[in-house]
């Protein structure tokens, strides 16, 4: 199939975010798009801040499937905010405004914006940036003339289309699945508040509360009810992207392209967090809660935790609300933190064992069906991302 080599700085126009001033920044009006919020390849709306609407910022307003980059961020140490990542604008944050270290590109007539998209994924882009990226240590930066000088293989118009549309029928099944586990943590959370935030639990009428709370139930620490693992950085050098040894997590909300070989890292501290275990975020942004899909390896970023009488499932929700209400902000010098001693010592309500069971029975079921969504999201990805360099260098037909 014939392409065409062209320069990203030829094909596309640009506008750069703008520095809003975060003192402004309210808890409702229009959402402002920054780097923190980006993951792998779209945008999270868990921790939005939001401005007032103000025509002074019209030019800055996102649409749905706006390319993005990220000018600043991480070196390859750390892939979950790696600078040069490209993300897409999704339906949620549509009219959102854009911030400063992000610039958005917009593709000439003659480029399909979904394809764009998936080229710059296929030719490792964010690898091109951060080989040219400037900076120090812990953090790298990007120059428009370096991103606009990058070049890549495009097919024509038509075969771009029908490569978008190939791979948009992936992400489209993908974005219907997570609504699905939406759904089901909504289910999950409002279980969770019913009983133990509103005390609403069977049996509740029946029952005497001293101290806010019902009798027999008791405020525990953390590191006494669960086994707790502080994840560690390993050095960059034992990266790979090959999918060989296992998937190296410093982040929550996915799990990133890169890879350790199990035996190299596990001889430096076993900092192996398997299947089914939570992991929480320790450092900014600081009380981020998952599920492990599969056996992982943990970055210095987060913590693997797991109840030590196997009640994951109360745990999760408890730590879910805990830390949706409280301001846990650690006092780390680069990056708001949680040290391993206050995460230890983080107090825990402990109703009796009967009730945790109950709840425990209820959410498992519904954590199971979660659990097996996401898998299937899982190998959709990968399926995805097989397809994407056979279809972007014309190895596979369209």
């Amino acid at each position: 199939m014939e392409t065409r080599e062209v320069k990203l700085g030829n094909i596309v126009k640009h506008n750069k975010g703008y520095a809003f001033k975060s003192s402004e920044y309210t808890d409702e009006g229009v959402m402002v798009v920054r780097v923190t919020d980006f993951t792998l390849d779209s945008i999270s709306d868990a921790d939005a801040v939001y401005l007032a609407p103000d025509d002074r910022y019209d030019k800055f307003i996102l649409k749905t499937n706006d390319i993005l980059i990220q000018t600043v961020g991480s070196w390859a140490n750390n892939p979950n905010s790696i600078v040069g990542k490209v993300v897409r604008v999704p339906k949620q944050c549509d009219n959102a405004y854009l911030n400063q270290n992000i610039v958005r590109i917009i593709p000439n007539n003659d480029l399909d914006n979904t394809y764009l998209f998936y080229a710059l994924k296929a030719n490792h882009f964010s690898t091109y940036c951060v080989l040219r990226g400037q900076g120090a240590a812990n953090q790298a930066s990007i120059t428009l003339d370096t991103i606009f000088r990058f070049k890549f293989k495009a097919h024509n118009f038509t075969a771009q289309q029908r490569i978008a549309g190939i791979l948009s029928a992936y992400d489209n099944l993908i974005e219907n699945n997570n609504k699905r586990i939406h759904l089901l943590e909504q289910m999950a959370e409002n279980l969770y508040k019913e009983w133990f935030v509103r005390f609403r639990f069977p049996g509740y009428e029946d029952v005497d509360f001293e101290n806010g709370i019902p009798n027999g139930w008791k405020i525990e620490r953390l590191s006494d009810i669960a086994d707790i693992i502080m994840g560690q950085s390993p050095e960059s050098e034992n990266y790979n992207t090959n999918c060989e040894g296992l998937p190296f997590h410093q982040g929550v909300g996915s799990y990133g392209e890169f890879y350790l070989i199990d035996d190299v890292y596990s001889t430096k501290g076993n900092r192996i967090a398997e299947a089914n275990s939570i992991i929480f975020s320790v450092r900014a942004p600081v009380g981020r809660i998952n599920i492990t899909l599969n056996k992982i390896i943990l970055g210095r970023g987060v913590a693997a935790i797991n109840s030590a009488k196997g009640y994951n499932a109360y745990l999760l929700w408890m730590l879910k609300n805990q830390f949706q209400q409280e301001d846990i902000i650690g006092n780390g010098s680069i990056f708001a933190s949680v040290t391993k001693k206050e995460l230890f010592g983080f107090k825990i309500l402990m109703p009796n064992e009967d009730l945790i069971q109950k709840f425990d029975s209820i959410a498992s079921g519904i954590e199971r069906e979660m659990r097996k969504i996401s898998l299937i999201n899982s190998n959709l990805k990968k399926q995805r991302d097989m397809l994407l360099p056979r279809l972007m260098s014309g190895k596979l037909e369209v």
